[in-house]
């Protein structure tokens, strides 16, 4: 039942968000046309992603020093929903860059934010495919659990990385000047947030019955014996 509600409650606030993007913001403040509406999904996307990566760091850390099974799931999920956001991030960024220089393909060269955010996404690409390559068991969850720490540390680099790199290449950041657009960025952050802990929430459930099932299966395997 809090599942259902953190979902619907999830659902709730981005329907609100969009109600803000359509109709609260003012027009006369969109420096970039259309696609400035991208913006109200980029950040919170971009945002949220970084936050569960770092959770999926967390959760990890956190079973190497305890070595409690749940702990790994947690990591699994938290990373899977991660990857989500950081998809949607790599999509909204591109239709940005569209906008911005005409070209597609162009924010791999001259946005140093995206380009470590596709790194990012690379990374943790890696870290499914070596899961999904080993079979159940401890030695599946110690490695991952390393992979997810070493992994997480990347995170920092990406969000400094307009420092590091420079900004100058980056699309003309937005002026976030009024209440209203204020209010529709961190609302939208929030809906975000909300929905994709309702996500994250939902796939660890779904590994844990799978994992009982996988018990079950055994028991009765040996029963047959």
């Amino acid at each position: 039942m809090k599942l259902q509600t953190n979902n619907l409650l999830g659902w709730a606030m981005v329907i609100v968000t969009l109600s803000f993007v359509g109709f609260w913001v003012p027009q006369e403040e969109r420096q970039l046309g259309s696609s400035y509406l991208i913006f109200f999904f980029h950040f919170p996307s971009a945002l949220n992603c970084m936050e569960f990566f770092l959770l999926g760091g967390a959760f990890s850390a956190i079973y190497l020093r305890n070595k409690n099974p749940s702990m790994d799931l947690w990591a699994v999920s938290a990373i899977e929903v991660g990857m989500l956001a950081c998809t949607i991030t790599l999509v909204t960024g591109g239709v940005w860059a569209r906008a911005a220089w005409g070209e597609w393909d162009t924010w791999v060269i001259n946005d140093p934010r995206l380009m470590s955010v596709y790194f990012m996404w690379l990374t943790y690409a890696a870290y499914l495919a070596l899961r999904s390559s080993m079979g159940q068991g401890k030695r599946r969850e110690l490695y991952c659990a390393v992979f997810g720490i070493l992994a997480s540390i990347n995170v920092p680099v990406v969000y400094y990385a307009i420092r590091i790199f420079g900004k100058e290449n980056h699309p003309m950041s937005l002026t976030l000047d009024t209440t209203s657009m204020k209010v529709t960025q961190w609302f939208g952050w929030a809906a975000f947030l909300v929905l994709y802990i309702g996500l994250m929430r939902l796939r660890r459930n779904y590994y844990q019955g799978c994992r009982q099932l996988d018990k079950l299966q055994e028991e009765f395997n040996r029963a047959q014996i």
